[in-house]
């Protein structure tokens, strides 16, 4: 039975790593892509408000939506009918590492979406270890270590009598970061079974004001706010690299498949489950 795979992103229906992947997949999988018209980094698993209509046209690299990666999931069940055994995410341009940015990445909003409504996912993003974070404009060809990876988990992944895909690890999701091609460190690459890092810093900055000991950033000043930054970045511009081994970062830097297994129900209620609890004091 061929594996029938809805790849999407939030880069963008244009952008090369989903160009990539679907090149790739289709060698051996039914692919369809469903995608955001247009870039949609970083809105997360945000979706259309209710009553937003949210268009799509078919066009020759797959539907292009007009909506968030989120959106270009809910399209591909509600409106084209489409059952797919699994949905990829990627291949983003940049990594998706930490456990902050789980709730910023479009590219794991798509594959969380796909996860709440029944159908296991992929997330996969590349990292280029000389320009961390974000990588410059890289070509097809750095893309092809994702497209093994997925391919690997894909063989990986095991049918139920049911006819369903599960995935690797018992994950509903599995946040897959891999360096380009190019790294020497992919010619025989390291799969790591990783836990997103934690640890980013909450910068105030007001008008005129400078951050001490930044380097390498641009700072955007001149008006009040609140900054999120992961320090990391900042500390491993430095040369200093605070992750333990087992985090997405330390393998990223390590120059290794990072392979982070995610629950999409997110509870801990576990075996307490249905349990009434007393909460606060009793008399």
């Amino acid at each position: 039975m061929t594996t029938t795979v809805l790849l999407t992103n939030d880069d963008g229906i244009d952008a090369v790593g989903i160009r990539a992947l679907s090149a790739a997949l289709s060698r051996e999988y039914d692919v369809t892509v469903v995608a955001p018209a247009t870039n949609q980094s970083g809105v997360g698993g945000a979706r259309s408000w209710w009553d937003t209509t949210v268009e799509y046209t078919e066009t020759d690299a797959g539907y292009a939506v007009e909506g968030t990666p989120a959106d270009c999931v809910a399209v591909a069940d509600a409106a084209l009918g489409l059952d797919p055994d699994v949905v990829v995410s990627g291949c983003n341009h940049g990594p998706n590492i930490g456990a902050h940015i789980l709730g910023q990445s479009g590219t794991v909003g798509a594959a969380m979406e796909a996860s709440f409504l029944g159908i296991p996912a992929i997330a996969i993003s590349l990292y280029d270890r000389g320009n961390l974070p974000v990588p410059p404009t890289l070509g097809t060809d750095a893309f092809a270590l994702a497209s093994t990876v997925v391919t690997d988990l894909l063989d990986d992944a095991t049918r139920g009598t049911d006819g369903d895909i599960a995935l690797p690890f018992g994950a509903d999701v599995l946040n897959v970061n891999v360096p380009a091609a190019d790294d020497e460190a992919a010619t025989q690459p390291t799969y790591r079974l990783t836990e997103p890092a934690h640890g980013f810093d909450v910068i105030e900055f007001r008008p005129g004001e400078t951050a001490a000991g930044e380097t390498g950033f641009d700072e955007r000043r001149g008006e009040m706010g609140m900054e999120l930054r992961d320090r990391f970045w900042r500390e491993f511009l430095r040369g200093d690299v605070p992750d333990d081994p087992g985090s997405d970062r330390r393998a990223a830097v390590d120059g290794e498949v990072s392979i982070s297994p995610l629950s999409s129900s997110r509870s801990v209620a576990a075996d307490q489950t249905g349990e009434v609890v007393a909460i606060g004091d009793e008399e």
